[in-house]
Protein backbone atom coordinates (compact mmCIF):
# COMPACT_ATOMS: atom_id res chain seq x y z
CA UNK A 1 0.00 0.00 0.00
CA UNK A 2 3.34 2.38 0.65
CA UNK A 3 4.00 2.10 -3.40
CA UNK A 4 0.69 2.63 -4.20
CA UNK A 5 0.52 6.25 -2.03
CA UNK A 6 3.77 6.91 -3.37
CA UNK A 7 2.89 6.24 -6.85
CA UNK A 8 0.38 8.59 -6.35
CA UNK A 9 2.06 11.45 -4.83
CA UNK A 10 4.38 11.00 -7.40
CA UNK A 11 1.75 11.00 -10.32
CA UNK A 12 -0.50 13.72 -8.70
CA UNK A 13 2.51 16.30 -7.97
CA UNK A 14 4.08 15.35 -11.75
CA UNK A 15 0.58 16.09 -13.30
CA UNK A 16 0.10 19.61 -11.62
CA UNK A 17 3.62 19.92 -12.33
CA UNK A 18 3.11 19.55 -16.48
CA UNK A 19 -0.59 21.09 -16.21
CA UNK A 20 0.94 24.27 -14.47
CA UNK A 21 3.98 24.38 -17.13
CA UNK A 22 1.36 24.38 -20.45
CA UNK A 23 2.53 21.55 -21.68
CA UNK A 24 0.64 19.80 -24.20
CA UNK A 25 -1.58 17.05 -21.88
CA UNK A 26 0.46 18.81 -19.09
CA UNK A 27 -1.08 16.49 -16.30
CA UNK A 28 -0.58 13.77 -18.21
CA UNK A 29 2.59 13.64 -19.43
CA UNK A 30 3.53 15.32 -16.12
CA UNK A 31 2.21 12.90 -14.29
CA UNK A 32 3.92 9.86 -16.49
CA UNK A 33 7.14 11.48 -16.29
CA UNK A 34 7.35 11.53 -12.75
CA UNK A 35 6.15 8.14 -11.97
CA UNK A 36 8.46 6.55 -15.25
CA UNK A 37 11.34 8.48 -13.98
CA UNK A 38 10.73 6.75 -10.50
CA UNK A 39 10.72 3.62 -11.93
CA UNK A 40 13.86 3.96 -14.00
CA UNK A 41 15.78 5.37 -10.97
CA UNK A 42 13.91 1.72 -9.18
CA UNK A 43 11.82 3.62 -7.19
CA UNK A 44 9.55 0.59 -7.78
CA UNK A 45 5.77 2.08 -7.90
CA UNK A 46 3.08 0.50 -8.15
CA UNK A 47 -0.48 0.47 -9.03
CA UNK A 48 -3.20 -2.11 -8.47
CA UNK A 49 -4.91 -3.33 -11.85
CA UNK A 50 -8.02 -2.07 -9.95
CA UNK A 51 -6.73 1.40 -11.01
CA UNK A 52 -6.91 1.06 -14.36
CA UNK A 53 -10.81 0.24 -14.61
CA UNK A 54 -11.56 3.36 -12.27
CA UNK A 55 -9.41 5.63 -14.17
CA UNK A 56 -11.19 4.40 -17.85
CA UNK A 57 -14.50 5.05 -15.79
CA UNK A 58 -13.34 8.68 -14.80
CA UNK A 59 -12.42 8.96 -18.57
CA UNK A 60 -15.33 8.24 -19.61
CA UNK A 61 -17.18 10.23 -17.46
CA UNK A 62 -15.20 13.47 -18.67
CA UNK A 63 -16.06 12.39 -22.48
CA UNK A 64 -19.41 11.93 -21.49
CA UNK A 65 -19.30 15.60 -20.33
CA UNK A 66 -18.39 16.71 -23.82
CA UNK A 67 -22.29 15.35 -25.12
CA UNK A 68 -24.43 18.62 -24.76
CA UNK A 69 -27.41 19.69 -25.75
CA UNK A 70 -25.64 22.50 -28.05
CA UNK A 71 -23.02 19.99 -29.18
CA UNK A 72 -26.47 17.51 -30.12
CA UNK A 73 -28.34 20.63 -31.68
CA UNK A 74 -24.96 21.67 -34.06
CA UNK A 75 -24.80 18.33 -34.62
CA UNK A 76 -27.51 18.50 -37.94
CA UNK A 77 -24.84 21.53 -39.10
CA UNK A 78 -22.01 19.31 -39.13
CA UNK A 79 -22.94 15.75 -39.65
CA UNK A 80 -21.10 15.68 -43.26
CA UNK A 81 -18.04 17.55 -42.43
CA UNK A 82 -18.08 15.44 -38.81
CA UNK A 83 -18.05 11.91 -40.60
CA UNK A 84 -15.78 13.45 -43.10
CA UNK A 85 -13.07 14.02 -40.57
CA UNK A 86 -13.89 10.79 -38.53
CA UNK A 87 -13.75 8.39 -42.09
CA UNK A 88 -10.43 10.62 -43.31
CA UNK A 89 -8.72 10.10 -39.85
CA UNK A 90 -9.43 6.43 -39.71
CA UNK A 91 -8.62 5.78 -43.12
CA UNK A 92 -4.98 7.45 -42.88
CA UNK A 93 -4.71 6.23 -39.18
CA UNK A 94 -4.67 3.00 -40.58
CA UNK A 95 -2.44 3.44 -43.24
CA UNK A 96 -0.14 5.61 -41.08
CA UNK A 97 -0.25 2.14 -38.78
CA UNK A 98 0.53 -0.08 -41.84
CA UNK A 99 3.07 1.95 -43.34
CA UNK A 100 5.35 2.46 -39.56
CA UNK A 101 4.84 -1.73 -39.23
CA UNK A 102 6.28 -2.28 -42.63
CA UNK A 103 8.98 0.11 -42.16
CA UNK A 104 10.12 -0.11 -38.55
CA UNK A 105 8.91 -3.80 -37.83
CA UNK A 106 6.59 -2.50 -34.67
CA UNK A 107 3.83 -4.70 -34.35
CA UNK A 108 1.15 -4.08 -36.23
CA UNK A 109 -1.62 -3.76 -33.97
CA UNK A 110 0.77 -1.37 -31.63
CA UNK A 111 1.89 0.59 -34.35
CA UNK A 112 -1.97 1.17 -35.28
CA UNK A 113 -2.60 2.09 -31.49
CA UNK A 114 -0.01 4.30 -31.57
CA UNK A 115 -0.89 6.03 -35.16
CA UNK A 116 -4.30 6.90 -34.57
CA UNK A 117 -4.47 10.43 -34.95
CA UNK A 118 -5.95 12.66 -31.55
CA UNK A 119 -7.37 11.22 -28.52
CA UNK A 120 -3.74 10.06 -27.47
CA UNK A 121 -5.31 9.36 -23.76
CA UNK A 122 -8.49 7.79 -25.20
CA UNK A 123 -6.14 5.14 -27.05
CA UNK A 124 -3.57 4.83 -24.38
CA UNK A 125 -6.06 3.46 -21.64
CA UNK A 126 -7.81 1.69 -24.65
CA UNK A 127 -4.74 0.07 -25.89
CA UNK A 128 -4.38 -1.66 -22.80
CA UNK A 129 -7.42 -3.45 -23.31
CA UNK A 130 -5.24 -5.42 -26.17
CA UNK A 131 -2.68 -7.63 -26.60
CA UNK A 132 -0.09 -4.63 -27.89
CA UNK A 133 3.41 -3.10 -26.31
CA UNK A 134 1.73 -0.73 -23.99
CA UNK A 135 4.81 1.11 -23.67
CA UNK A 136 5.08 1.80 -27.26
CA UNK A 137 1.76 3.30 -27.83
CA UNK A 138 2.80 5.70 -24.99
CA UNK A 139 5.86 7.06 -26.28
CA UNK A 140 4.08 6.96 -30.05
CA UNK A 141 1.37 8.78 -29.00
CA UNK A 142 3.28 11.34 -26.56
CA UNK A 143 5.96 12.37 -29.14
CA UNK A 144 3.01 12.43 -31.63
CA UNK A 145 0.97 14.67 -29.37
CA UNK A 146 4.49 17.36 -29.08
CA UNK A 147 5.19 17.40 -32.33
CA UNK A 148 1.90 17.95 -33.80
CA UNK A 149 1.41 20.52 -31.02
CA UNK A 150 4.50 22.49 -32.42
CA UNK A 151 4.09 21.44 -35.97
CA UNK A 152 0.14 22.18 -37.01
CA UNK A 153 0.58 25.74 -35.67
CA UNK A 154 3.21 26.25 -38.63
CA UNK A 155 1.70 24.17 -41.19
CA UNK A 156 -1.42 26.28 -40.62
CA UNK A 157 0.37 29.62 -40.88
CA UNK A 158 2.51 27.94 -44.18
CA UNK A 159 -1.26 27.09 -45.73
CA UNK A 160 -2.69 30.40 -44.88
CA UNK A 161 -0.09 32.68 -46.94
CA UNK A 162 0.16 29.74 -49.58
CA UNK A 163 -3.43 30.52 -49.90
CA UNK A 164 -3.34 34.31 -49.66
CA UNK A 165 -5.25 34.77 -46.28
CA UNK A 166 -4.07 36.25 -42.96
CA UNK A 167 -4.59 34.47 -39.68
CA UNK A 168 -6.07 36.65 -36.88
CA UNK A 169 -4.10 35.29 -34.12
CA UNK A 170 -5.98 35.35 -30.84
CA UNK A 171 -7.69 38.65 -31.94
CA UNK A 172 -4.23 40.49 -32.29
Amino acid sequence: MDKVVFTLTLALIGGFIGNELKIPAGALLGAMTFVGAANIMGAKPEMPESFNTLAQIVLGGFLGLAITKEVLAGLKNYIIPSLLVVVFLAVFGVLTGFIVNKITGIDLYTSLFGSVPGGMQEMIILSESYDVNHPAVVVIQTVRRVLIVIIYPLLVFIVSKYMGHSLNMMGK
